[in-house]
């Protein structure tokens, strides 16, 4: 993978990886079993540039947007902490919803400081009664002289605990009829809303909830992007956030791999290390390949995206492959450990429970070969379509087929 890099993704991840390996490693363990969200570490990563490379030329430390580049910060966080680096894939977002789509007042008002680490938004579109078929969503918006008024349920909603808005999709009415689906920035101290919390076996510091909206009054300068016109011109970001998120499950994959290599090296058996047994060392060989093919396919889509081809195709294999690999090498390792890599002191049956949850965020395995058959060969090979607002049709891209929100 090095060879692949330019100067600037050496550069950031040079300098993530100093950081990580001093900052994040040690306390990944006790972290993981915490609930509370590390503020203090949010802001350092905001310090070392993360969140504005993909934030616009204000406050992006190279040149140009590069996403192979926000790709390495990621894998590099993940190999350390891997609930530390999915914190940072929702800033850059909805930093990326925020400066293309947002009206002045609300760029103003947020952008500087989600790059700056000083708060967080939240993203809302799963709902209970649909998950990945976002396009029957329920929460609606009705217009008003005044703005609109939002009603309805958002769940798996990540660090709704600690945010300070939610961006969300809600069904929009204006003069008694459906406009579409259009998205909002919405702050989470307005009347008429309230939260609870959802109990995760990983994803500890970062939490998931689920939000209520009664009757919430939003300005109509919180509208982002078009109305009734969510899928087509705002939500079709989504295809970055996937190969990132597959990223985090294989940097967590590729720490466990080295993990394990040197404790086969050391651990002897029968008066021989480990490590000289096939039975030992070759499904090592064999998940560092898959995982090594898995990240190829993580910045290839990256790549295509930074260059602006089209890589909706590629995003969902790797948003399928990925994970999968990851969970199954961090799986390995643990049992290569013995009864050592199933206690609760070494960290491989906790990253095995967070890593597990990239599987199914942004779209479980099945939506993605949805995606795949559909990007490759057509509708034909789409489970069904749907005519009217949430219709998929050959010429849609990004979250107009059936997706789940970035968890």
């Amino acid at each position: 993978m090095t060879q692949l890099l330019n100067a600037d993704a050496h550069g950031i991840r040079d300098a993530v990886r100093a950081y990580a390996t001093k900052r994040l490693a040690p306390g990944y363990l006790q972290r993981a079993k915490s609930s509370m969200f590390p503020w203090d570490l949010h802001r350092e990563i905001a310090d070392l540039g993360i969140y504005g490379l993909l934030a616009g030329e204000e406050y992006n430390p190279l040149e140009r947007e590069d996403f192979v580049a926000a790709g390495v910060a990621v894998e590099e966080l993940a190999y350390a902490d891997f609930n530390v680096a999915n914190m940072t894939i929702p800033v850059m977002l909805m930093s990326t919803l925020i400066r293309h789509h947002a009206s002045d007042v609300v760029v103003e008002r947020w952008l500087p400081r989600l790059v700056a680490g000083e708060t967080y938004v939240a993203f809302g579109l799963t709902e209970p009664e649909t998950g990945s078929d976002a396009a029957n969503i329920k929460t609606v918006a009705r217009a008003t002289a005044n703005g609109y008024i939002i009603s309805g349920e958002k769940t798996s909603v990540t660090m709704l605990a600690e945010a300070e808005a939610i961006i969300l999709a809600a069904r929009t009415i204006r003069d008694g009829e459906d406009v579409g689906v259009s998205t909002f920035l919405v702050p989470l101290d307005a009347r008429g809303i309230a939260t609870s919390a959802v109990p995760d076996t990983g994803w500890g510091i970062l939490g998931r909830g689920v939000l209520h909206l009664d009757g919430v009054e939003v300005p109509p300068e919180n509208l982002i992007g078009l109305e009734g016109r969510a899928f087509s011109r705002v939500l079709n970001g989504f295809d970055f956030t996937r190969p990132l998120l597959a990223l985090t499950g294989l940097g967590a994959a590729r720490a466990s791999l080295d993990e394990t290599a040197e404790y086969v090296r050391r651990r002897t058996a029968f008066g021989e290390p480990l490590a000289k047994f096939e039975g030992v060392s070759f499904p090592i060989a064999e998940h560092l390949t898959k995982v090594e093919a898995a990240r190829l396919i993580c910045y290839a889509a990256l790549e295509k995206r930074t260059l602006g081809l089209p890589h909706t195709s590629d995003a969902a294999m790797a948003k399928w492959y990925g994970p999968l690999v990851a969970s199954a090498a961090v799986k390995e390792c643990l049992l290569l450990h013995g009864n050592y890599g199933y206690s609760t002191e070494l960290p491989f049956e906790q990253r095995l429970r967070d890593v597990m949850s990239v599987e199914i965020a942004d779209g479980t395995a099945q939506i993605q070969k949805i995606i795949i058959m559909r990007e490759k060969y057509g509708t034909d090979f789409v489970p069904y379509e749907r005519r009217g607002a949430g219709a998929v049709s050959p010429g849609q891209r990004g979250p107009a087929h059936p997706v789940s929100a970035v968890p």
